[in-house]
């Protein structure tokens, strides 16, 4: 008996802990073209793990009809004052009406406990009475600071003063995920991307890849559909060196390759300009074929003319 005790004893004190869900809902009155402060719990962080907190509208008639719908999920850790593993990761999924103005609900997030250990992070959700439920595995206790139930702005302990913002973030991405730091992805298999990519810019018009800032690498490989090995066609029309020098004079810039102006509008397509580049390289060579026959003829000449003496 006594070893069962102790073995029962040795389960119940060694067996992990599970946190219990926690659910509930809130509004946030305010101006509905405004995101206002909501600040969220970490009491995850007292049992040594994150908070992970959820907060959605499945209809988007609640409230009012077509007010919107959202689906999101947070999982963060914060600093409290130096602890250092701090992270608020988020995962969005909201519409409006097609053609609403107001089309998302979430424009921001921060850790509010740099100088504080309050255990507290900020969400900024859209005003206008909007009713958001939420679940957590922790308890979150949110406190909805919209002028309303309580005041703004709200002073972080020893930060700032925050109030509402009118527009999101640039850093959040509104319909997807965002992570707080870097990524590895260690696998050696495909990693495929259906969209456009923009690195250091969200600007990518048209490009598969954007990228703001400098590329760097070892071997840069270009599809070229055509190549400028034409210029020694017997039919290709060299024009004459009074021609090019008449562009010249004409345009500051050689004909068919692009003028300052138009790179710096639209800058430049590297398979095409090393096209455009030996294409030139093609035609000087000619030029200079051409040149040393005529030096050649010249030269022999004047030996001729020589030996005539």
């Amino acid at each position: 008996m006594k070893h069962l005790l102790s073995s029962i004893l040795w389960f119940i004190t060694t067996m992990p802990v599970f946190a219990a869900e926690v659910t509930g809902s809130f509004v946030v009155n305010g101006d509905t073209d405004k995101f206002y402060p909501v600040t969220f719990l970490d009491a995850g962080f007292t049992a040594n793990a994150a908070t992970e907190l959820e907060i959605g509208r499945s209809s988007v008639h609640m409230d009012n009809s077509w007010h919107g719908a959202l689906i999101a999920k947070f999982r963060f850790h914060t600093y409290n004052w130096g602890n250092a593993v701090n992270f608020i990761d988020a995962d969005l999924r909201q519409n409006n009406v097609p053609n609403a103005t107001n089309k998302i609900f979430i424009a921001g997030w921060k850790d509010a406990t740099l100088s504080n250990s309050t255990a507290r992070i900020i969400i900024w959700l859209r005003g206008g009475q909007t009713t958001y439920h939420y679940k957590a595995n922790y308890t979150v206790t949110p406190v909805v600071y919209d002028g309303v139930q309580n005041p703004l702005p709200f002073q972080e302990p020893n930060g700032p003063a925050i109030t509402f913002k009118t527009a999101a973030d640039t850093s959040v991405n509104t319909t997807g995920l965002n992570y707080n730091h870097t990524i590895y992805a260690n696998g050696v298999g495909l990693n495929y991307f259906a969209g456009n990519i923009g690195i250091g810019t969200k600007n990518t018009g048209t490009h598969k890849l954007a990228v703001e800032g400098t590329i760097g690498a070892r071997k840069v490989k270009v599809q070229q559909g055509t190549w400028a090995d034409f210029v020694f066609s017997p039919e290709h029309a060299l024009p004459s060196l009074y021609e090019v020098e008449k562009h010249i004079n004409a345009h500051r810039h050689l004909q068919g390759i692009p003028s300052e102006a138009e790179v710096k509008r639209e800058g430049i397509d590297l398979g095409e300009m090393d096209k455009l580049l030996l294409q030139k390289i093609e035609e000087l060579t000619l030029y200079m074929i051409e040149l040393k026959k005529e030096n050649d003829l010249l030269k022999r000449r004047l030996d001729s003319l020589s030996l005539a003496k």
